[in-house]
């Protein structure tokens, strides 16, 4: 869009397809007057948003819900894929001031990747345990003999978890030693937690404060108000990260156990009626709040300081 004109095109998120439909119309303006502008689909935007970095043009990627609250705010009801793309050049050119796209070195990559397979290890093992139990009380000839193929599958998925864990505790070690060992001084904090502030919080560098961290995880309560008479504490909106939200969440589980001021936090809540669930999500982000207080102050967890 320019000079309030618009043209559309239809390309794949794809370098070879960039190359072929647009890089021809781009060669008319400037690499430092063009904001590239796309919205996070997971992994599909990586390989195109990439390409652009690599080829020095300026590229954001920014949050679908970010997106999404800007057409609401401009009131459209329309949804078609060219309405959304108007409508993100638009966010790019008018509201966005965020920071410009930059790849994950390659380590965080590693460390991401490899907590991503433990989760879907994870999910099977859940799976197969609850396959197992259920084929235990069925009565059928031959039975042990399905039991132990169920019993199989589950050591060697659990086998492959331990490998893994052991994996992303080297890597996180051995690339980000005072990291790790400033993370780790928190009582309460695993090294799946660390592989997760490192890898996908990158260390927390790129977030100006813990609120947007919290964000990122989607560990910050929305408020509600309705006129002068209807005011709510809010609820937690699940628009973060989901992974990183649920292993802070396990975390917490553990923090409420290991951790002062978290068990002070988790009792005074529950002691004033709030659900243990809710509870806990305050715990989380409380854990989230210490992880960023001793990395940007480089400093390790002091239990005689309230962070």
């Amino acid at each position: 869009m320019y000079d309030n004109k618009r043209e559309s095109f239809e390309v794949k998120s794809d370098p070879v397809e960039f190359e072929k439909k647009i890089k021809p119309y781009l060669k008319k303006f400037k690499k430092s007057d063009m904001l590239i502008i796309m919205e996070h689909t997971g992994v599909y935007h990586l390989k195109l948003a990439n390409y652009l970095y690599e080829n020095n043009y300026q590229v954001a990627v920014v949050n679908p819900f970010s997106i999404r609250k800007f057409m609401e705010a401009k009131m459209t009801r329309v949804k078609t894929d060219k309405t959304d793309s108007y409508f993100i050049a638009e966010y790019g050119r008018t509201f966005f001031d965020g920071e410009l796209y930059k790849p994950k070195p390659d380590v965080e990559k590693e460390i991401e990747v490899k907590l991503k397979i433990l989760e879907d290890l994870q999910q099977q093992l859940t799976m197969l345990k609850n396959k197992r139990e259920s084929l235990s009380h069925v009565p059928m000839k031959r039975l042990k003999e399905n039991l132990e193929y169920y019993d199989e599958l589950i050591r060697k998925i659990e086998k492959s978890i331990k490998e893994l864990e052991k994996e992303i505790k080297e890597l996180s070690k051995k690339n980000f030693q005072e990291e790790y060992k400033l993370l780790k001084s928190i009582p309460g904090v695993s090294d799946r937690v660390i592989g997760v502030v490192i890898a996908m919080f990158g260390g927390f560098k790129r977030f100006k404060s813990v609120k947007e961290a919290a964000s990122y995880a989607g560990l910050n309560p929305s408020p509600y108000e309705s006129g002068t008479s209807v005011k709510k504490s809010g609820s937690i909106k699940k628009m973060g990260n989901p992974y990183a939200r649920k292993i802070l969440y396990m975390a917490a589980l553990s923090a409420i156990r290991f951790n002062k001021y978290c068990r002070e936090l988790y009792e005074r809540l529950v002691s004033k009626g709030k659900a243990k669930k809710l509870a806990l999500v305050a715990v989380a982000h409380k854990l989230l709040r210490q992880a960023y207080g001793v990395l940007k102050n480089r400093r390790p967890f002091d239990e005689n300081f309230c962070t």
